[in-house]
C-alpha cells in the first residue's frame, strides 16, 4: 500500500510511505527556493507511483488567502488520485507532530510534547501546546491560545515582529539571547520556565516536537536537569506533520 502524507501548513511538503516505510520525503523550499513556502504545488511532479492513500495535515490559518491556498492544493492532488482514500488530519495538528516523532524515536513507552504558535483549531480555541502519553495517545496536557497568555511560539513570533524580522525566524531571537539581558533574552528565559514546568507534568522518557523545541539550549537544559532519555524530532516544524498524517493513516486505517 502506498500513503501520500501531505503538509499543507508552512514548510509544506511530501512524504510518500511504501508498504508502512517511508520511502520519500520532500519540503517545498527545496523546490521553490521560498524559504516557509505553504504551498505542495511544485512537488506534485515527484510522485513516481499510484497512490492508494492520501492523509492530509494542516494547521489553522487566520489568513483567507492562505486557506484558500490549501484547499486549492489539497483539490489538485486528489484530482491526481481520484480513486485515493483520503484521511483528514487537518484538526489534529498536533497530534501529526507527535506521531512523526513518535515513530521514529525508537521508545516502547513515552511522553510527546508538542508546542508550536498555533495548531488546529478546534471549535473556537487554537491549541499551543499537547502532550500525549504514548502508546496510549492519551492526552495529559492541552492548552489553547487566549490573549492573556499567548504561549510560546506566538512570544518568539511577536518578539520578531518588535525586531523587524520575518515572524518565522524565531532562531535570531534564540541567537541574540546568548548575549545577555534584552527582550530576546527575556522570551527565551520564559521558553525555558515552561519546558521545564511541561517536563515535570511527568516522569517518563520524552519525545519533543513542535517548532518551538528547534531551540538547543532549551533541549540541554531539558536533559541536563531532568537526566531522562530525551528525543528531538529532526523535522520539528510543520513540514513534518505530512510524515506523522501518514503514520496515523497507516495505524488508523490499514
Amino acid at each position: 500500500m502506498n500513503i501520500l502524507g501531505v503538509n499543507l501548513s508552512n514548510n509544506a511538503s511530501i512524504c510518500i510511505m511504501k508498504d508502512g516505510v517511508v520511502d520519500f520525503y520532500l519540503e517545498s523550499e527545496r523546490i521553490n527556493r521560498k524559504k516557509y513556502s505553504n504551498s505542495i504545488k511544485c512537488l506534485l511532479s515527484y510522485i513516481d507511483c499510484d497512490i492508494d492513500v492520501i492523509a492530509v495535515s494542516d494547521s489553522y490559518w487566520d489568513d483567507s488567502t492562505k486557506q484558500l491556498l490549501s484547499v486549492i492544493d489539497l483539490r489538485k492532488v486528489t484530482n491526481m488520485f481520484p480513486n485515493a482514500k483520503v484521511y483528514d488530519y487537518r484538526d489534529r495538528h498536533h497530534m501529526t507532530h507527535a506521531a512523526c516523532a513518535w515513530y521514529s524515536s525508537g521508545f516502547d513507552d513515552a511522553v510527546a510534547i508538542v508546542v508550536d504558535a498555533n495548531g488546529s483549531k478546534i471549535g473556537e480555541k487554537i491549541e499551543i501546546e499537547s502532550m500525549y502519553d504514548l502508546p496510549s495517545w492519551n492526552v495529559i496536557h492541552k492548552r489553547y491560545f487566549d490573549q492573556s497568555n499567548i504561549g510560546t511560539g506566538k512570544d518568539f513570533e511577536q518578539c520578531c515582529i518588535r525586531h523587524g524580522w520575518h515572524y518565522m525566524d524565531a532562531g535570531k531571537v534564540m541567537g541574540k539571547a546568548s548575549y545577555g539581558p534584552s527582550d530576546c533574552y527575556n522570551v527565551q528565559k520564559r521558553w525555558e520556565k515552561k519546558a521545564l514546568e511541561l517536563a515535570d507534568l511527568t516522569d517518563k522518557n520524552l519525545i519533543l516536537v513542535g517548532g518551538c523545541f528547534l531551540n538547543c539550549t532549551v533541549n540541554y537544559m531539558l536533559k541536563k536537569e531532568l537526566g531522562r532519555k530525551i528525543y528531538v524530532e529532526p523535522i520539528s516544524t510543520d513540514g513534518g506533520t505530512s510524515i506523522g498524517a501518514a503514520y496515523l493513516a497507516k495505524t488508523e486505517h490499514t
